[in-house]
């Protein structure tokens, strides 16, 4: 493992303080949209961010992540990225181990704030970075990875929809208690008016990832919560046509089989001719494909 393989990045709210890889900036900014996301839908700060997977034609790239909050409740992210897999207990450690070191010098938000804006600053984490490096780097190399499937879970879809190069096409919310996390009293009225808003940040997020990074697709969100912690919660994206459409659903509970079931409803939705032309802008002619999805909680 060489230093230009990972990189480190440290984000504050809406801000990054600290990456190691000028070349991977791009791909941390991607972390500034989701906090958008986990704040506005969960302002009780039950949901941490665990990691996020982009895939581009012929690399993809995983941000591990330690999410904190700080002593003024701002989301605070540690970030480890690089082509490992989900299930890498040693980039966890790295991970935690990130964090301890670079605690032990910032302990507050406000002093990590303050202090990134000093040259110093990133000579001092950049000596911790390569510490990391040398320790990890035989340990990442013969590292032998466990896939552990938890099958005490209960796996719930909560959402599911379609955009087109960002627009929300299809969406449905099939859990309308997440509407608790925002005191909102579940009508009719409100339903639609989550349902509208939460669409519009997953494909925001999507298109995002797409114009900064250039070439990467975002994939997977993981989020565990601390309100459900046998049942971690995911978003999945794929694309149904590269140039037209791609399909979302927000789930919970056991990932590998909610990626089995993603990847069943995206072979049975692409059958559809009218998601492999421009879309027309009428979204009405769209309304029927609610039906895969209806059929995809069956399955849950």
């Amino acid at each position: 493992m060489t230093k230009t393989q990972i990189s480190y990045g440290i984000v504050l709210k809406d801000e990054i303080l600290y990456c190691s890889n000028e070349e991977k900036y791009n791909i941390f900014e991607i972390i500034l949209f989701v906090e958008k996301l986990i704040r506005s839908f969960n302002p009780k700060r039950t949901w941490r961010l665990n990691s996020i997977y982009l895939k581009s034609d012929k690399e993809k790239e995983r941000l591990f992540i330690r999410h904190e909050l700080s002593e003024t409740n701002k989301n605070l992210f540690f970030l480890v990225s690089g082509e490992y897999e989900e299930s890498s207990q040693e980039i966890q450690n790295m991970l935690g181990e990130f964090y301890q070191k670079v605690n032990a010098n910032y302990n507050t938000g406000d002093l990590l704030e303050r202090c990134s804006k000093k040259p110093i600053f990133k000579e001092i984490i950049n000596n911790i970075t390569d510490f990391l490096c040398s320790k990890y780097e035989i340990l990442l190399e013969h590292e032998e990875i466990k896939q552990e499937v938890d099958h005490d879970t209960t796996n719930k879809l909560l959402y599911g929809g379609i955009s087109s190069q960002g627009l929300p096409i299809i969406s449905k919310l099939f859990e309308p208690t997440l509407l608790n996390n925002l005191n909102k009293e579940i009508t009719a009225e409100n339903i639609e008016l989550y349902n509208s808003s939460f669409s519009a940040q997953l494909a925001t997020i999507e298109m995002n990832t797409l114009i900064r990074t250039n070439k990467y697709n975002i994939k997977q969100i993981h989020i565990f919560d601390l309100e459900d912690k046998k049942n971690k919660k995911i978003i999945l994206y794929d694309q149904i046509d590269k140039n037209h459409f791609s399909l979302t659903i927000f789930a919970s509970g056991n990932f590998f089989e909610i990626k089995d079931l993603m990847k069943l409803l995206k072979i049975q939705i692409s059958k559809e001719y009218i998601l492999h032309k421009e879309f027309s802008g009428d979204i009405k002619l769209y309304k029927y494909l609610e039906d895969y999805f209806l059929g995809l909680e069956r399955e849950f």
